[in-house]
């Protein structure tokens, strides 16, 4: 039982890993990551029904020769289960990805960043996209206060970005009121950046990291 067990847990973990991979490719290549969501999403889709029909059937097989039910009825259910487990780890999966990628960006970062904060702070200008020296892009709200969206990028509408905020205020955005159809944030906040702030989940200190749309 105990090998046909790993076996199958192995199979199943390398599936519920793939977004987790795709979040962190994102993360540093945005463009490369939204391609391997639009391809690997599909991909997946089909590679987690194969994996199930294929152990599914190697239990159905392994059941026939147990005398006891319980046994018997682990094999069956052993692809079904594990199939569950992969689709609901799915989406936390690639949350966790993304969110690595942006705190090991932030980390090799953070030093010139803080160049282009102050360097913000002192313009005391609106720009939408700008690069420095060292090949960093990224955007300025002046507020007040100066906030500074570093390395935007999306596709149309839809971007993200790590996002120097000093007051915190941006953790309000919430995504949608249900009720409402209305964010749950304030004009004031979600009109930063000249976008729609869906949500932003801090990195660490003054940094978060967050979606618009």
């Amino acid at each position: 039982m105990k090998p046909f067990l790993a076996k199958a847990i192995s199979a199943f973990a390398c599936l519920a890993f793939a977004p987790f991979l795709i979040g962190l490719i994102n993360a540093y290549f945005p463009g490369a990551g939204f391609l391997l969501f639009l391809i690997g999403l599909p991909t997946l889709i089909i590679a987690l029904a194969v994996t199930t029909i294929v152990w599914s059937v190697r239990g159905v097989r392994e059941a026939k020769n147990q005398d006891r039910k319980a046994i018997a009825a682990f094999y069956v259910l052993i692809g079904p289960v594990l199939c569950s487990l992969a689709m609901l780890v799915a989406w936390p999966s690639l949350f966790a990805g993304g969110f690595l990628g942006d705190l090991s960006r932030l980390a090799f970062n953070q030093d010139q960043y803080a160049l282009i904060i102050a360097k913000a702070r002192k313009a005391h200008r609106a720009e939408w996209y700008a690069e420095d020296d060292a090949g960093v892009t990224y955007s300025v709200d002046i507020g007040p206060p100066v906030r500074v969206a570093f390395e935007p990028a999306g596709m149309l509408d839809n971007w993200s970005a790590i996002i120097y905020d000093p007051t915190g205020e941006m953790l309000l955005a919430d995504g949608f009121d249900p009720q409402t159809g209305k964010f749950r944030a304030p004009d004031s906040i979600t009109e930063l950046f000249g976008g729609d702030l869906v949500s932003c989940k801090r990195l660490w200190g003054d940094y978060l990291t967050c979606s618009f749309t």
